[in-house]
C-alpha cells in the first residue's frame, strides 16, 4: 500500500472511530445518537418557517429576499427536573444567521434567529430563544 492510501485509510479510521465506530451497535453509543434523531430536521423546518414569515426574506418578489443561511451552533441546554417530569429527553439551543433583503439600501444584510428545540416522546417542538454567544453557544 502507498503512503497516502495508508494516509487515507488511517484517516478513514479515525473518522469512525470520532463519529462513533461507524455502526458499532453499543447501547450506549445507539442512545446517544437516537438522543438527537431528528433535530436535523426540526432545524430544517425552522428555515423554512423563517423563509415564509420574515419580512426581509419576503421583500423580493423573485423569493431570493434571504440567502446564506447557515446553522452557527447547536448547544445543549440542561433539562430541569420538571422538564424531564413532561417527558423532555434532549434540549438544544440552536442559532441561525442569513442574509435578509433590505428593501430600502437595495441590499442584503446580515439577520439571526435563535430558538430551543425539546424533544417530547420522540418528536421535537421550537420556540424562540435568547441570543446566544456564537462561539460557545450559551446565553449571552
Amino acid at each position: 500500500m502507498s503512503r497516502l492510501s495508508t494516509l487515507i485509510a488511517t484517516g478513514a479510521l479515525a473518522g469512525c472511530l470520532v463519529l462513533g465506530g461507524c455502526g458499532a451497535t453499543d447501547k450506549s453509543g445507539a442512545a446517544e445518537q437516537d438522543k438527537y434523531a431528528g433535530l436535523d430536521e426540526a432545524i430544517r423546518g425552522w428555515h423554512a418557517s423563517i423563509k415564509s414569515t420574515d419580512d426581509h426574506c419576503k421583500a423580493k418578489p423573485d423569493g431570493k429576499g434571504c440567502q446564506g443561511f447557515e446553522v452557527a451552533c447547536k448547544g445543549e441546554r440542561e433539562i430541569a427536573p420538571a422538564e424531564q417530569a413532561k417527558g423532555v429527553s434532549a434540549k438544544v439551543v440552536v442559532a441561525m444567521s442569513w442574509e435578509g433583503w433590505d428593501a430600502v439600501r437595495s441590499e442584503y444584510r446580515a439577520s439571526s434567529g435563535f430558538a430551543e428545540f425539546n424533544k417530547v416522546d420522540g418528536a421535537w417542538t421550537r420556540s424562540d430563544a435568547g441570543p446566544v454567544n456564537l462561539a460557545t453557544c450559551v446565553a449571552a
